[in-house]
């Protein structure tokens, strides 16, 4: 990848840095109580988070419900050198390792659903089911490509769901994908620019469930793919000046599928089990496009990628429940064209829960989850131009990169 004799010369960090993954990228149990289990069964679910995890699943209530979840994350990205290079003029003043801890950020989801006569059931749902924010510094080896990034994605949704029968109920959600991207960087050296770019865009979902036994449901999910086009605010700071110029950037969130199983083996123990897939294959390339600058294109050529979790649920005493889980996660991008984002290869969710009935009506879970996000090989040149010197400048950025996650999230469940 070779931006040429641009002032802004750069990679623009995509969706990927995302703290949420799955099927290759995304991974949305984080917006719910199911973190506990690696997100595995939440696609069967029955409470007032089927509103977002599955809205056939809210033919199943009998009470009005509510749900509130708080999420907190950590995460840490460590690059090493192995050899890159730049004839840039700061070039040997800048780090060349880089061990980089973000500290806590958070977010937080409502969940509400109740019954409409014997075979409805309605629910609304605003969730954020992707985020996360990394700011590495001006002065590592890698802020011609990306100092910091924050990322955020929001959905609201109202959704319906229909019991055909004792074993088969259907469901529908509809609503606003909202998505904020901010990006700082360093494009030359003695400059700093700054990208606040964002978007609104219809989202959808259908989905079933099955339950061919009272003690085990099935939960299929498909959510079409979103095309958010985020506009903005540029501004770049040179010592020539500031200017401020309007940008543009499309980011193809792929189309997922996701199977679940909540199977009760005995009265206190049940298995919890997912397969998803996201057809991140449609995502060849990033192209951002200023309004009184430069087209950069960066080539993508994802591939579609699956998932798989397993967790079990186990009720030690009446009132309190454990869960745990594991998740493994392929990698949507190929070890050939692995660049700065995502920072993260193949994925493996740990994770374990309590939850604690704290009377008939008022649950509390505690959910903790570590992510590892794998190893990147990374070797990527840039091309550009420095005005104040006059001159090209180039750098290779050579070196492995690695990055995980710390989880938690505070749920509390309420029926009336």
């Amino acid at each position: 990848m070779k931006f040429r004799r641009s002032p802004i010369s750069c990679l623009m960090l995509s969706i990927c840095s995302f703290h949420a993954a799955a099927s290759g990228i995304l991974r949305d149990e984080t917006a719910s109580a199911y973190l506990g289990s690696a997100g595995a069964g939440r696609a069967a679910d029955i409470g007032a988070s089927a509103a977002f995890n599955n809205p056939a699943g809210l033919t199943y209530l009998d009470h009005k419900a509510f749900q509130g979840t708080l999420l907190l994350v950590e995460d840490t990205f460590t690059f090493h050198d192995n050899g890159s290079s730049g004839n840039n003029a700061d070039f040997d003043q800048r780090k060349k390792d880089t061990d980089y801890g973000k500290g806590f950020s958070g977010g937080g989801s409502l969940f509400y659903g109740q019954p409409l006569g014997e075979k409805w059931g309605v629910g609304f749902a605003f969730a954020s089911p992707a985020g996360g924010a990394t700011d590495f510094g001006d002065n590592w080896i890698g802020s011609n490509f990306i100092e910091s990034v924050e990322v955020m994605v929001a959905v609201a949704v109202a959704s319906v769901g229909y019991r055909i029968n004792d074993q088969w109920s259907v469901g529908l959600s509809a609503g606003i994908s909202y998505m904020a991207w901010e990006l700082d960087m360093d494009p030359f050296p003695g400059a700093s620019e700054n990208l606040d770019l964002d978007s609104f865009e219809p989202v959808w979902s259908v989905s079933v469930m099955y339950q061919p036994w009272s003690h085990t449901r099935l939960g299929l999910r498909y959510t079409p793919g979103v095309t958010h086009e985020v506009t903005g605010k540029t501004t770049m700071t040179t010592p020539m000046g500031t200017l401020i110029d309007h940008a543009s950037q499309e980011f193809n969130l792929a189309d997922q599928a996701v199977l679940s199983l909540d199977h009760q083996l005995t009265p206190k123990l049940s298995l919890l089990a997912d397969v998803e897939w996201a057809q991140w294959s449609d995502w060849e390339e990033s192209r951002i496009i200023h309004d009184n600058g430069p087209t950069i294109v960066v080539d993508r050529d994802w591939k579609d990628a699956w998932s798989a979790g397993i967790g079990l649920s186990y009720q030690v005493a009446p009132d309190w429940t454990l869960k745990a889980g594991i998740a493994y996660d392929e990698s949507s991008v190929s070890k050939a064209i692995h660049k700065l984002d995502p920072p993260a290869d193949r994925q493996i969710a740990y994770a374990a829960g309590l939850g604690w009935q704290l009377s008939d009506s008022t649950r509390f879970d505690l959910s903790y989850q570590y992510m590892d996000l794998g190893d990147v090989e990374l070797n990527q040149s840039i091309e550009g131009f420095d005005p104040i010197a006059g001159a090209p400048f180039s750098q290779q950025i050579v070196g492995q990169s690695e990055a995980h996650l710390h989880i938690v999230n505070l749920s509390l469940s309420k029926r009336f």
